[in-house]
This record gives structure tokens, sequence and C-alpha cells, in this order.
């Protein structure tokens, strides 16, 4: 069988389908990259572990789910293979009483999602948790936290090369044809094309899959409609009044426009936007502490990350900076009001796969082809996902 994409997903189900549950199939797995090193969603986001507070069951079963179960199976794979990582917990801030409704939301969110632990509290116990954060009231959610993504993907990825995955670098998906029960894919590299067979193919191409997925099947329903997060960044050791200890600190989620632009209006008016899909629910601009080597050991870092600040990109490849450093101030000042703009400079920008006119995960067959499997739309929460992401397809095709 044949994997398109050695991201994060794509590494991800190689090593389950090659080591935990011991296939014989021969996998290989093509990748455009010249290295499994996360270049494209993988790597550029805050690695933050969610906890599945944010995705109602109605319009995002799959996240829901998938997001639970891969928090558990993501700190348990961290630990048993050194994966640099750890539960830092998650305060998310209302700062005054519109925000306040849309928290009340994500507190009943997580409670039909089952998330553990959750708790509401108040300015005291804010103050406590992180003497610089201030709010009217909180969620306090214990099981988030943080990993380091581009050395996940590296232990995934050499995890499966070591069960016998061919991983083929440098090769990029140019065709796909399909003749009785196999597929011929034309990949082309450096040497030129080459034509192979394969017996079944699974779509993990990330930003790329739309367009996979129209090869094969041209009535494909499938647009990404690419959106561009940019951060920042600061140092916590630079004054006092900017000290963290080492949580991730969310404003309430909130709606934007397709142009990145926030919605400021109550809590009804963005759930009627939202459920009929003329704004995107944004975690919105947070910060998230960062994991530094120290002496031999990893630990939470003086850097935080402030972002993510949406925005329309050119293209898939459109990695520019268009916020400053005002932007992000702005953003955060409210709930982290120690925060200057002089304190904050320019970190990296990604580009999330979100499906145009569907708020889920896609994971499904081709309908017409029964071994040609989609996966796309793998936004956020992808990262936390993954390996519940890898164990639901498994289902699919074993």
């Amino acid at each position: 069988m044949t994997i398109i994409g050695a991201g994060l997903i794509g590494c991800a189900l190689a090593y389950r389908l090659s080591g935990e549950l011991g296939t014989k199939r021969d996998i290989v797995v093509i990748e455009k990259n010249n290295q499994v090193n996360a270049e494209n969603q993988s790597s550029r986001n805050s690695g933050v572990i969610h906890s599945g507070i944010y995705y109602p069951q109605d319009i995002g079963p799959l996240k829901a789910a998938l997001c639970l179960k891969g928090n558990r199976l993501l700190y348990g794979f961290c630990k048993r293979y050194g994966v640099p990582h750890k539960k830092t917990g998650k305060l998310m801030v209302a700062t005054d009483k519109m925000e306040e409704e849309y928290l009340e939301d994500v507190y009943r969110i997580a409670g039909q999602n089952r998330v553990p632990d959750v708790e509401m509290i108040g300015p005291r116990e804010i103050s406590c948790l992180e003497p610089n954060v201030t709010g009217k009231r909180a969620l306090y959610i214990p099981t988030a936290g943080i990993v380091e993504p581009t050395l996940l993907i590296k232990k995934l990825h050499q995890l499966a090369e070591d069960n016998g995955v061919i991983f083929l670098m440098e090769n990029e998906v140019t065709g796909i044809g399909h003749s009785g029960s196999d597929f011929s894919i034309t990949i082309k590299s450096r040497s030129g094309d080459e034509v192979f067979k394969t017996h079944m193919v699974v779509n993990a191409a990330g930003l790329y899959s739309d367009e996979i997925a129209g090869i094969i099947n041209p009535s494909s329903p499938y647009i990404i409609d690419a959106i561009k997060g940019e951060s920042a960044k600061f140092y916590c050791s630079a004054r006092e009044d900017i000290k963290m200890s080492g949580l991730n600190v969310y404003p309430v989620p909130f709606g934007y426009y397709p142009d990145g632009e926030k919605l400021v209006a109550p809590f009804s008016e963005f759930k009627n936007l939202f459920y009929h899909g003329r704004v995107h629910k944004s975690a919105g601009v947070h910060l998230s502490p960062t994991i530094d080597m120290q002496g031999s050991d990893y630990m939470i870092g003086d850097t935080v990350t402030v972002g993510p600040a949406y925005s329309r990109p050119r293209d898939k490849e459109d990695y520019s900076s268009t916020r400053d450093a005002g932007y992000y101030h702005s953003m955060v000042k409210s709930f982290f009001p120690g925060i200057k703009p002089e304190d904050i400079s320019l970190h990296q920008a990604g580009i999330r796969a979100k499906l145009s006119g569907f708020y889920d995960f896609v994971i499904e067959r081709d309908p017409g082809f029964k071994n040609f499997i989609n996966l796309t739309g793998i936004d956020s929460p992808g990262l936390t996902a993954s390996l519940a992401i890898a164990g639901y397809t498994a289902n699919l095709i074993l």
C-alpha cells in the first residue's frame, strides 16, 4: 500500500500500520520534500497538545472524539519514546461579560466531550496559577500541554522505517491511474518520471490533499481554503510582570472572517454566523510556552510564542509576515496586561489545511474507489489527534 505525504499524519499512519498492528503489507510513503522534517503544517505550529474542549459533537464528531483519544495516546507515546513534552495545563480567560458567554459554551462542550477535570475558576485562582494573567473567570484545563513537533515526527518516521516502511523522498505525485483493483502512481523525481503499481492509496498530503483527491476523482468536493497563521514571541525573563509559570494561556474562542479579521459580537450572533459557515471558529491569539534543552534534559524554556494571527495567504507556500508587534499586543493585552509592543518580536508563519465547506476532519474512502482513502481537512487539532487518526484510518484498511 502507498501513503502520500510524510507529514505528521502520514508518518503516524505508517508507524501504526507497520508496527502496532503487525501488518505484513509492504508500505511505501511518498513525500515531495527532501527530508522528513515536518516543513509544512506539522512543524509550523505552536506544538500545543489540545484536550478536546472546542469541538461540538453535532458538527465535529471526529474532532471531538479523536482529539480526546489522541491526547491520551500522545502523552503515552512521548513518555515511551522520550519525545520532549510537558503536560502544562491551560487557562482560558474571559475578561468581560460578553466573553463569559463564550466561556460558558466551551465549558458546556468540554462536559459533553467528557474532557476530564475541567474547572471554572475566578480571579483569585487565575492569579494563583499565573500571577501576571488577569480575568473575570477562566477555565482551567489540566490535560493540555505542549510537545516538540519536529522531534515527534522524526521519532514516528524512525520507528516506521525500522519496521520496514520505505520512504521515497523528493518524489512528487503527478498522476494516479486506476485499472482493475490496482492504482498506477506517477511520481516525479530528480531522475525523471516513474510509474509503479499499488493496491491501496491513502491520501495524507495535508495542504495538497485536495489536489491529490482531485487527481483520482475530478468530481471530488474537497477544496483546501488555506489559512495562514502567523506568530510572534517574547522572553518571559525580560521582566517580572511578564514572567510565566509555564501554562498555555488562551482567550475565549472567537469567530473570524475569511480575511482573518476578528468578529466582535455577542455569543448568540457568533453562534448563528458560525453554524451557517459565515465565520470560522478560532482558539485566538494565545500564549504558549516552548521546550528547550537545559543541560541533559528538556525543560520549559524562556521563550513564549504569541499567536496565531490569521490572514489570507497568496498561495499554499506563502509564509510571509503581515502582522506587526502592535497587532499581537492588542490581542493579548486584555488578559496579559504587563506585555508591551517592544517585548514582542516576529517568529514564524504556518498554513492550515482548512477545508472549504467542512468543519470536521474528513477520513473516508473515495466513493468511486474503495481502496483510495482521503484524509483531508486535517487542521487543528490534527497534531494532538494524530495517533488516534492513524488508528481510525487503520481500522478502515485492515
